[in-house]
């Protein structure tokens, strides 16, 4: 039977960050032919090609470009039984070692130039065979056997000029592809049944085995467990004085890697490229090796992925199929356990940050401390502030959730036996406080979030990078949304408490919005009060109807304006927005517009800083300045309008000292 080579490529899913894997296939090759010799000496070369052959570098001093592999050995060779099944597609002739047939079809997938040079011992002499594998025909061309008067058997594959999809995407230091030889072999290394390997690159020679030993073996441990039927091995591995690696599991099939997983994916504790420190104090990076028969029986023919069912939702019912998931949380168990002392350290770390975040920054968050520390585990150590708050967050979310499911049960638990109450009220009770320390968490958010605002109040106040004050929107903006109502707003989106708490409690208010576009109002005028505030109406005499209790305007200015017109009187133009007002129809309780009673009081808050004009408008009005000298107040007569000025200190001021012992009360302060 014929192959059609391109066709078999094109069969064959490899992806650019598997460019290694044919250099890991005539690795595994070389160790399996040293095997068959069976000689004590075996020894595989690989050397690294580069742009630059002899000094490996290019001009600026970084190393020149990888082109590809050569890799020599010195055992059995490509004899006819060999070479018989290098042709024959999907061989079985080594299956008995796991092999698929398939690995020399990666030489193509990633090279487009790839040769074969073998000397070997067949009917007594030495012979010698050179070839190219390629696409074409049956992918074998310019063939030659011939008698040779070598004296040593050796095999050279030449793995060379990386097909498109594959450039540029190969590791260039030879350490790493050195560590990536190692770990793709690793049950050999691990077995200490391999020959000296070395990789040389034309500046650095690597001995793969004294490295192992060096960096890797003193941490090598094994843990058995068993799944059902199959039986697995956990070999794991303490990687010291390694740079650019991460701790990770390592699924292997036939002493091969195949699939490779970050644990701190996995392990919250777990850095991701950190080292964690041994009990000598040495720096290391952990890695896991997964390896059974289980494993060996399911791993596809390119040797990326195991055709194994991803995710079991329940794989503790007795079924026959083993879930890839399942084999994963039996190993995590287990790295967990050998961790475990490590991570002590950054744990403790971790616990402090959140339980000094929590205290100064966030005391919402108390009851996850309190009563779900569990849910803490899974927060990462060394993790910013910012993203501190949002797990926190989504924690809390999840920690309330559960909450209330635990109510429903010990509500729908009441057993009216009263012999079993003592239970159910000790259960009742331990809801009952975690219930209360939520509902204060709650209480301490919005505490928090009146310290942020004031803190961003604050800084509005002052000039910003380019030496300019906030303009009367920036001010605006804080109190209440601009072109807003309390129809389209949320209750939690503004901050009347900075001026007065009464302010927040209203049955209507239009923030920057023309009178004659008001809901409640029916009225000829496109002024744009900054807010206007219309309160909830109060007990009356049968018959009236009166539509509100009180009305609310607001003007803001910006801060630190120097200069005012005349017309720019903001006394004047707050009793004009009331005169325009009092002239219009106002909807009352039925929906029906009425006119608006004459008595009905109205209350004028300015808030602007204290100049020169500012005062005189004040005085002109003959209003009283207030103890504190950042004010001042009056009454109008004739408007039925109670008026105060509010410099930003007093409002900003007072808002502190009107808060300051609930901050106090949580230690924001």
């Amino acid at each position: 039977m014929q192959t059609d080579i391109q066709g078999r490529l094109r069969n064959i899913s490899l992806s650019p960050d598997k460019v290694l894997m044919p250099l890991f296939e005539a690795v595994i090759n070389s160790i399996h032919a040293i095997q068959d010799l069976g000689i004590d000496n075996g020894s595989i070369d690989v050397r690294i090609n580069r742009d630059k052959l002899q000094t490996g570098l290019i001009d600026d001093g970084e190393l020149s470009s990888i082109n590809g592999f050569t890799i020599i050995d010195n055992g059995v060779g490509f004899d006819d039984n060999n070479y018989r099944s290098f042709k024959t597609s999907d061989s079985t002739y080594k299956s008995d070692r796991g092999s698929k047939g398939i690995g020399r079809f990666l030489w193509l997938k990633v090279f487009s130039n790839v040769t074969i040079s073998s000397v070997f011992i067949q009917e007594n002499s030495f012979k010698k065979r050179d070839f190219k594998f390629t696409t074409v025909n049956e992918g074998i061309s310019e063939h030659k056997l011939i008698d040779t008067g070598e004296s040593e058997q050796k095999t050279t594959i030449s793995l060379q000029a990386f097909n498109s999809r594959y450039k540029g995407k190969c590791p260039q230091g030879i350490e790493v592809i050195s560590k990536r030889i190692i770990e793709h072999c690793i049950a050999y290394f691990m077995l200490d049944n391999y020959p000296t390997i070395t990789v040389h690159d034309g500046l650095q020679n690597i001995d793969l085995k004294k490295y192992f030993e060096k960096h890797i073996k003193d941490g090598f441990s094994e843990s058995k467990f068993r799944i059902k039927d199959s039986d697995f091995i956990l070999k794991t591995l303490l990687f010291y004085d390694t740079q650019g690696r991460e701790h990770t599991i390592n699924y292997c099939a036939n002493n091969r890697e195949v699939k490779r997983e970050k644990l701190s994916k996995y392990l919250s504790d777990l850095p991701a490229e950190r080292k964690i420190k041994d009990s000598d104090g040495q720096a290391f990076i952990y890695c896991a090796y997964l390896t059974g028969s289980y494993l060996d029986d399911r791993v596809n023919s390119e040797r990326t992925e195991f055709n194994i069912m991803p995710d079991g939702k329940d794989y503790s019912l007795e079924l026959e199929e083993i879930y890839f998931n399942q084999i994963r949380d039996q190993s995590l168990d287990i790295i967990n356990e050998q961790l475990s002392p490590y991570l002590e350290e950054l744990r403790d770390h971790k616990k402090e940050k959140i339980t000094n975040y929590v205290n100064t920054k966030a005391p919402y968050y108390r009851p996850l401390i309190k009563h779900a520390p569990d849910l803490l585990k899974n927060i990462p150590p060394n993790i910013s502030d910012e993203k501190l708050e949002i797990e926190l967050h989504r924690n809390m979310l999840e920690y309330e959730i559960s909450l209330k499911e635990q109510g429903q049960q010990v509500l729908s638990n009441l057993d009216r036996d009263f012999s079993n109450y003592p239970e159910y009220q000790k259960k009742y009770n331990q809801f009952l406080e975690q219930y209360n320390d939520l509902g204060t968490a709650t209480l301490s958010k919005y505490i928090v979030h009146r310290k942020i605002i004031l803190e961003i109040f604050e800084k509005n106040l002052g000039k910003d990078s380019d030496g300019n004050y906030k303009l009367e929107k920036d001010v605006h903006q804080i109190i209440f949304p601009l072109r807003s109502t309390s129809h389209s707003t949320q209750f939690e989106m503004h901050n009347l408490w900075l001026i007065d708490e009464k302010l927040s409690y209203h049955q209507y208010l239009a923030s920057d919005q023309p009178l004659n576009k008001l809901e409640e109002l029916s009225v000829d005028s496109s002024d744009r009060p900054d807010i206007i505030i219309f309160n909830n109406p109060v007990a009356f005499v049968e018959g009236e109807s009166q539509p509100y209790s009180s009305i609310v305007i607001l003007e803001f200015k910006r801060p630190m304006r120097e200069s005012y017109s005349s017309a720019e009187n903001p006394i004047t133009q707050v009793l004009e927005y009331i005169k325009k007002i009092r002239s219009g129809k106002f909807k009352d309780k039925n929906g029906r517009l009425v006119n608006l009673p004459e008595k009905t009081p109205f209350y004028g808050y300015i808030i602007c800083d204290l100049t020169s004009e500012i005062k005189d408008f004040a005085m002109n009005a003959g209003y009283t300045v207030t103890p504190d000298l950042q004010g001042y107040f009056g009454y109008n007569s004739n408007f039925e309008t109670y008026m105060e000025i509010m410099s930003f200190e007093k409002l900003l001021g007072d808002a502190k000292k009107r808060n300051q012992v609930l901050f106090r009360k949580l230690n924001l302060i």
